[in-house]
């Protein structure tokens, strides 16, 4: 979201109304508060994680400085001629905030050098010293609208057309050349005692606008106190030292600021007797992990640990489409990383459709509605266009990228090679209270053993390094079974509700709706509840009521 789009045209536009100056301008609150939608449960700590305050001034300065034009020629949210500028500002709550705003200034720019379109840097500061007061970077704004606003209004051939432009795209950055797993940054960015490689093709590799590749710019590896760590965020030049390094990371943690702690769902406490969780579980599970990493090694010359670029977040808010339904833009880039193709294989969520029968095996969708279509009820007509639409965008993603990207399609086709992606996103992802999703994925793992690839490659021995009893296996399957199902239940509850897991909603009058529908939903929970455990899970941690979070949310915006 750029500072040029709703809070900052708002703001701007009130001061050309009155004929204020640009000094003025500082004193319209809305320029400096998030203004682009609600928020259904702690919206107050929701508005001041999003509060930034900055010189209005210098800012402007600095558009008109990267465009080589005067202040003059602003008129409205534009200049005089129709060019546009798209501001972006780091949020509080964005961490690491240089690293973020300097990666995806890198990141950019390599994209643009190798056909993706993406919009143009015109000028950035990755230091909040400046005048302006905050990091910031200025873009060229892209022609087109979001496809999320036409995404479900779309023909079935207008959809076909956009997932072969989706596959494309990802064809172009997937096979940038890449030579170590990490994040893309200018060399003058990285700080004296950050290393960078650097990327191949280039005049000077010790120049300072040479691009390297360099520690992550992930959001999870800094949230917290993680940032204080003095561990390995990259780059890794190997797939071995890639995957070891989120456990590292993770246990280092856990050991130095891990605290007994509830688990961070609400929804999920009540499974676990409102019990908090000790961090002790989580270390041994991550040196469990540990043991099993050298066998779940994968040679360098080996196409799944080749070091791969991919969206952070490739869902139709990401994607600009013009009239024509043709991709004009794809944006927001910041904490993007190079993983190994192994790590980082897999359908972008949004277009996935796992675990439909149809969608498991690949097969084609149907694409006729059924002859008793105009007789069904509105609601029934929803669902049958809904599952027609996800089967068609799973299995075309699939079918193109078998057909552009084989070694992708490799990936997220191998049960193996899937399995090492989710042990290293869960040994990696920050730990609040559950180390149940961990353990399960390595008693998957377990099943699976030796873990050897669809070409034979195993470097493992039959025998497993880490191994679990009956009665574990059965008790952790049954916590992930109740998990999955609770996790369900809050999912149509959210889509009931119309919020996201955020609680936001766009606007005041969604806002009324959402909070009459969740009181709604809690009061008839709570006629129906039989026992003192459910009513306490109501009255105490009903997951859309404004509650302690102790931390903030993982999440992390420009």
């Amino acid at each position: 979201m750029g500072l040029f789009s709703k809070p900052f045209v708002r703001a701007y536009k009130a001061c050309k109304r009155t004929g204020r100056n640009m000094s003025s301008w500082s004193n319209s609150r809305d320029l400096f508060e998030y203004t682009s939608g609600r928020f259904l449960f702690n919206e107050e700590l929701r508005f001041a994680e999003r509060r930034v305050q900055f010189d209005v001034d210098a800012l402007m300065n600095a558009v008109c400085r990267s465009t080589n034009r005067p202040v003059s020629d602003l008129s409205s949210t534009t200049f005089k001629d129709g060019y546009t500028v798209i501001v972006r500002i780091p949020y509080k709550i964005t961490v690491p905030k240089r690293l973020a705003v300097a990666s995806e200034v890198a990141t950019l720019d390599v994209l643009r050098r190798n056909g993706v379109p993406v919009p143009k840097v015109l000028g950035y500061s990755v230091d909040h010293t400046n005048p302006v007061g905050a990091e910031y970077i200025l873009l060229e704004k892209l022609e087109g609208q979001p496809l999320s606003q036409i995404w479900f209004s779309m023909d079935n051939k207008a959809r076909v057309k956009i997932m072969k432009q989706i596959v494309a795209a990802e064809n172009k950055f997937m096979h940038i050349p890449i030579p170590a797993s990490g994040s893309l940054y200018y060399r003058r960015d990285l700080e004296q005692a950050q290393f960078g490689i650097s990327l191949p093709d280039q005049s000077d590799v010790s120049a300072p606008d040479q691009i390297v590749v360099g520690p992550t710019a992930q959001h999870a590896w800094w949230y917290q106190e993680r940032k204080s760590l003095k561990v390995d965020r990259g780059p890794w030049d190997s797939y071995l030292t890639c995957f070891e390094a989120p456990a590292k990371c993770e246990m280092e943690y856990c050991k130095r600021f891990g605290k007994p702690r509830l688990h961070v769902e609400r929804y999920l406490r009540e499974l676990y007797h409102f019990q908090e969780m000790s961090p002790t579980l989580h270390t041994d599970l991550l040196s469990d992990y540990l043991k099993l990493a050298p066998y779940l090694e994968i040679p360098s010359d080996h196409p799944l640990a080749r070091p791969t670029l991919r969206h952070p977040d490739f869902s139709p808010n990401n994607v600009l489409v013009d009239s024509s339904n043709n991709i004009t833009g794809i944006i927001d880039w910041q904490h993007a990383v190079a993983l190994p193709l192994c790590l980082c294989a897999g359908i972008p969520g949004y277009f996935q459709n796992w675990g439909d029968p149809v969608s498991e095996v690949l097969a084609k969708s149907e694409t006729k509605l059924p002859e008793n279509f105009n007789e069904l009820s509105h609601d029934e007509q929803a669902i049958i266009q809904e599952t027609m639409r996800r089967r068609l965008v799973h299995f075309y993603y699939a079918a193109l990228t078998m057909n552009q990207i084989p070694h992708h399609f490799d990936a997220l086709r191998d049960e193996s090679s899937m399995l090492r992606a989710k042990l290293f996103n869960r040994a990696g992802a920050p730990w609040e209270g559950d180390s149940q999703s961990l353990k399960y994925v390595m008693i998957q793992v377990g099943n699976k053993w030796p873990m050897s690839l669809d070409n034979g490659n195993s470097l493992g021995s039959t025998k497993r390094p880490v191994e679990y009893s009956g009665q574990e296996i059965l008790q952790c399957t049954k916590d992930h079974d109740q998990e999955q199902e609770k996790l369900q239940e809050l999912t149509e509850m959210r889509d009931v509700i119309g919020i996201d897991s955020l609680g936001w909603v766009p606007d005041d009058e969604h806002l009324e709706k959402s909070r009459a529908m969740a009181q709604n939903i809690k009061a008839g929970l709570l006629e129906q509840s039989k026992s003192d455990t459910e009513r306490t899970a109501l009255l105490e941690h009903f997951p859309f009521d404004d509650h302690d979070e102790g931390t903030s949310p993982i999440e992390s915006n420009f």
